[in-house]
Order: structure tokens, then C-alpha cells, then sequence
């Protein structure tokens, strides 16, 4: 399955549920695939429960059976919320977590490194550029396999010697501390 023909589609479908599509991606559980969706709200004002995964869900499946019939013959699908350690796929998710710590990892070796834990400092359209370890990198965006926040390990890390380009509150969001999945 073409997860490029899916997200656009899906993308459209749960915006009018209400929803961001954060991240899909297919997982293997056990002899079963799984298509996973990592949901948001819109306005990214409140946090995902379980009956937000239950609304997207039931939103979805009807739709899927008509515009993708055989989608879900060969996938189970799973609706959760970000989480704590969310993805970060969008050059507007590194924006709302500026001044937060993240860890990416390349899909090639940028000086001779493909593996970043730093906080988000500056956000382009094209580049994230994190601090790690008092020197900041510049990450060309194309180039991101995997990132995410690394909220359990922000205590423990040095701070960052250089200010965000906006105040390290200004949009950072505060999760509930819960996860939720609902899987159909």
C-alpha cells in the first residue's frame, strides 16, 4: 500500500472530523498489518482522549470502505493520540514545539552524525535547526527519517545556551500525560 496516495485523502477526511492527521505510517503486529493514525485536534488546544480515537474511527470507516475498499482487508487500522514522545513530520509541529528537546534521526549521515538529540532553536520550511550540546545543527528537512519529542529526558539535559527564535513557552504544548489508542 502507497501510504503517498492515503495521507492526502485521509488528511482531507479527518480534517472535517475535526482532526489533524500527525503521522501514518503501516506496522506489522504479530501475522497482522496495521495501518496506524496519529491524531490531533485542529486547534492542538487539548489533548487526544479515547473518545476522540473512537469519533476519528467510526468518521473513518465508512468512508475508507467506499473510497478504499480493499484497505481494510488487508489492514487493521489503529487511531491514536500523538503521545508523549510525538512525531514530528511538519515543518508546523517543530514550530509549535520550539524550545523543546527532540530527538531526529537522518536518513544519511550529516557530518559524519545521523542521530540528534537537541532542542528545537529555528524552524524553516526546508531545515529544523536544533542545539545539541551547546552547538547548533541545521537539518535539512528532506533528510529526517524519524524525529520526535524527547519530553522524559528534557529534566536531564543540558539547557540550551541559545535562545529559540521565540520564547520557549509561546506554543509548546503541556500534554495531559495520557495515552490513548483505539484500535477497530
Amino acid at each position: 500500500m502507497d501510504l503517498k496516495k492515503l495521507k492526502e485523502p485521509i488528511e482531507r477526511q479527518l480534517g472535517l472530523l475535526g482532526f489533524e492527521l500527525v503521522c501514518l505510517e503501516t506496522a506489522r503486529e504479530g501475522r497482522d498489518e496495521v495501518l496506524r493514525l496519529y491524531i490531533d485536534h485542529l486547534d492542538g488546544a487539548r489533548p487526544i482522549t479515547l473518545d476522540d480515537c473512537v469519533a476519528a474511527n467510526d468518521g473513518l470507516v465508512a468512508w475508507l470502505d467506499v473510497e478504499f475498499p480493499s484497505l481494510r482487508e488487508a489492514f487493521g487500522l489503529e487511531i491514536s493520540s500523538p503521545g508523549l514522545e510525538r512525531p514530528l513530520v511538519k515543518p508546523a509541529h517543530y514550530r509549535r514545539f520550539m524550545g523543546r528537546l527532540c530527538r531526529i534521526q537522518t536518513l544519511a549521515p550529516l557530518a559524519g552524525q545521523k542521530r540528534f538529540k537537541g532542542w528545537i532553536q529555528a524552524v524553516a520550511d526546508e531545515a529544523v535547526t536544533v542545539e545539541e550540546d551547546g552547538v547548533l545543527k541545521t537539518i535539512p528537512l528532506d533528510q529526517v527519517q524519524k524525529a520526535r519529542l524527547a519530553p522524559f529526558d528534557e529534566e536531564k539535559a543540558p539547557k540550551p545556551r541559545h535562545a529559540p527564535e521565540q520564547p520557549l513557552d509561546a506554543g509548546v504544548e503541556k500534554s495531559a500525560g495520557e495515552e490513548t489508542a483505539w484500535h477497530s
